[in-house]
């Protein structure tokens, strides 16, 4: 299993029971009021911008720094979806995946693969109004949304300490899955930077498709052969 290089309060996720959970780097709108942000969200803002994960979370990443990173990995599609704007310590959006195929994480405490999957990501759409009235305006971090009944593939980091969580390198760790002549493919908008830097020697044995995918910067790939891939990356 990989080591979860997490500092704290950085996003993260894990399979804790059928939970997961994560912040990136903050941000306000530039019309935002200041007045209008809770202080909470202001100080959990300079805490990640500060550390150093805040920085590698939205580097250019590679297939096997993506593996690598994530604390879980699975194909799966969204069932629900949940704004907190008065979430501790910072509002989140709660999601629940259907997962259809595991290749990282995806367990329970007892080891047993998990059906469906929660997880929550920092931000919100929406704001709220305070009990003393004050409006507080929705904050976003630049993680990547979710909707219902969506399909992808998601590299998600391991939780962190405030019980969050986010695709690794944002954008970079979501791979939306769209259905092409019945068949399931994965969009991958990078092409052949995906694979890059990436040689064969770091899987264990690949089928010819699999290896294909390295050299051929397809901007879709064949769902199959790309769960192929991420399930034979080498300890």
């Amino acid at each position: 299993m990989t080591k979860n290089r997490t500092p704290r309060l950085h996003p993260g996720c894990s399979s804790r029971g059928s939970k997961l959970a994560a912040p990136a780097a903050a941000s306000g709108s530039p019309s935002t009021p200041l007045a209008a942000v809770p202080l909470r969200a202001l100080l959990a803002a300079a805490v990640l911008l500060a550390a150093p994960l805040g920085a590698s979370l939205v580097r250019e990443c590679c297939f096997l720094t993506l593996h690598r990173d994530a604390g879980t990995i699975f194909h799966g599609r969204c069932l629900a979806k949940k704004e907190v704007p008065g979430g501790q310590p910072l509002p989140y959006t709660e999601y629940t995946f259907e997962v259809r195929e595991a290749v990282k994480g995806c367990k329970d405490a007892r080891g047993k693969p998990l059906g469906t999957i929660t997880f929550r990501h920092a931000g919100t759409r929406t704001g709220r109004v305070r009990a003393d009235g004050l409006e507080e305006a929705p904050l976003r971090f630049g993680i990547p949304e979710h909707e219902v009944g969506e399909e992808a593939v998601l590299f998600l980091t391991s939780e962190s300490s405030a019980g969050l969580c986010a695709p690794v390198g944002l954008s970079q760790g979501k791979f939306e899955v769209v259905r092409e002549n019945r068949k399931a493919r994965v969009k991958n908008p990078r092409g052949a930077a995906l694979f890059e830097t990436v040689e064969a020697e770091a899987f264990q044995v690949l089928e010819k498709e699999e290896a294909d995918l390295l050299r051929s910067g397809e901007k879709t790939i064949d769902l199959k052969r790309f769960l192929g891939l991420c399930g034979k990356v080498k300890a």
